[in-house]
């Protein structure tokens, strides 16, 4: 009878549908149906050689860059969705309308394990600016990093190979592009070299382009085979400034001391340039000939600024971190005057209150002593007495008299003044010095 019933047809095709539906009912408990969306999901642009065999660039529209994409599925599969393998395309063969500004391009989806009717994608459509490409030429400056050759050293030139290149991109970029720059290590360099430079894009506010914004470029050149040649100067400390003055003051007055400000500074050059420059004396010389330091009528100290690239010897520059100009004072002295100068730190300073303290805001102070020519030269700033009288000072800075006394022959040209600072004297008590 057991045997008869388990061979009977009817009953085994009843015992399949049971088993189906009972598997659907335990599939349905445990693993239902749910929905999940994934948002950030990018879009990636196929077929872009289409757009560009038209002469034209494509940009996925600001906003545009990403897609949400809802599945409708097993729990089992939606659990295992993640962005990273939900894959979103746009087809450039597919735009709707070329004719439409942005233009708009369909989304496809494929989620791994999903059915297509499974699948939604929000927005069905992305814009994509189209944009004719232009290209153009551009020189490669080629220019040192943050680094600093080794001590001793600056450097004296570089030069870009190739020293230029083409870029292709889309027009309104190519537009903004101001210069293209080649940057390179030169730190601890102590000898000429040929090292790769780093290729930088910078648009006309002086802004460096983004990696997105250069990922719309190409490059006649890759960016790694830029090389850059790099040149070194040695530095050479010390180098002497001398004037001459040109013309004559006006009638009564002659030429007194001359100075130059500063006196010293530092050259660079290649070792031929250095070398011959040493020859000669290590010293720039601003000469009458060049009429720069022009006295011509004056009655009155004259200061002039000096251009000192002009007197420079070919192969030779001003040092990094020294100004190009230098100041050339020339006091300019009745007859039968001298000019002396006297250390402020020297001056007497009568009737200071004892709470008050008073300093000078220069170190040396310049007089005009009138004389016989022959007592003049024998006259020296030691033998000048000054002082100033402080009596009822106040705190501030103030220009005060300065009280002169000469040995007897001589006689100020002008009336003395210094400018002096006036605060008040802190005192620290006891207690506070234990405190500290």
């Amino acid at each position: 009878m057991k045997n008869r019933l388990l061979s009977h047809p009817v009953l085994r095709i009843a015992s399949l549908i049971i088993a189906f539906v009972v598997w659907l009912i335990i599939m349905n408990v445990s693993n239902p149906v749910i929905t999940r969306t994934v948002s950030g999901v990018p879009v990636n642009v196929t077929n872009g050689s289409y757009i560009e065999s038209m002469n034209l660039s494509y940009a996925i529209m600001s906003g545009f860059e990403t897609v949400s994409v809802t599945v409708e599925t097993n729990r089992s599969v939606v659990e295992r969705l993640n962005v990273s393998n939900i894959t979103a395309n746009c087809d450039l063969t597919q735009i709707v309308n070329m004719e439409s500004d942005p233009v708009m391009v369909p989304v496809t989806v494929s989620v791994p394990g999903v059915s297509a009717a499974g699948v939604t994608v929000t927005p069905q459509n992305i814009q994509i600016r189209l944009e004719e490409m232009e290209s153009r030429d551009f020189v490669i400056n080629a220019v040192a990093g943050s680094g600093a050759p080794a001590r001793g050293f600056e450097v004296g030139s570089l030069t870009s190979n190739p020293e230029k290149l083409t870029i292709r991109g889309p027009k309104s970029m190519i537009e903004r592009i101001d210069k293209v720059q080649a940057e390179v290590d030169v730190s601890n360099l102590r000898e000429n070299t040929t090292v790769t430079g780093a290729l930088h894009v910078y648009d006309r506010n002086g802004d460096e382009l983004t990696e997105s914004q250069m990922k719309s470029l190409t490059f006649s050149v890759n960016e790694s085979a830029v090389f850059v040649d790099v040149t070194l100067y040695r530095i050479l400390p010390d180098v002497g400034i001398s004037a001459e003055t040109y013309g004559e003051p006006a009638a009564g007055y002659q030429i007194g001391e001359v100075t130059v400000t500063p006196q010293t500074i530092s050259v660079a050059g290649t070792d031929e340039a250095l070398d011959d420059f040493r020859e000669v004396g290590r010293r720039l010389f601003i000469t009458e000939e060049s009429h720069a330091v022009d006295v011509s009528g004056a009655s009155s100290d004259v200061e002039i600024r000096v251009n000192l690239p002009d007197y420079l010897p070919a192969g030779l520059r001003i040092a990094e971190g020294f100004s190009d100009t230098v100041v050339v004072t020339v006091k300019i002295l009745e007859y039968n005057t001298k000019s002396l100068e006297i250390e402020t730190k020297a001056i007497d300073k009568q009737n200071l209150p004892t709470d008050m303290n008073a300093v000078f805001s220069s170190q040396v102070l310049d007089i005009r002593v009138k004389g016989t020519d022959s007592a003049l030269s024998a006259l020296t700033s030691d033998d000048v007495i000054a002082s100033v009288d402080l009596s009822g000072a106040e705190t501030g800075t103030v220009m005060v008299p300065v009280s002169i006394t000469l040995p007897d022959g001589f006689e100020l040209a002008e009336q003395v003044s210094a400018e002096i600072t006036i605060s008040e004297t802190t005192v620290i008590t006891q207690s506070e010095e234990s405190d500290t």
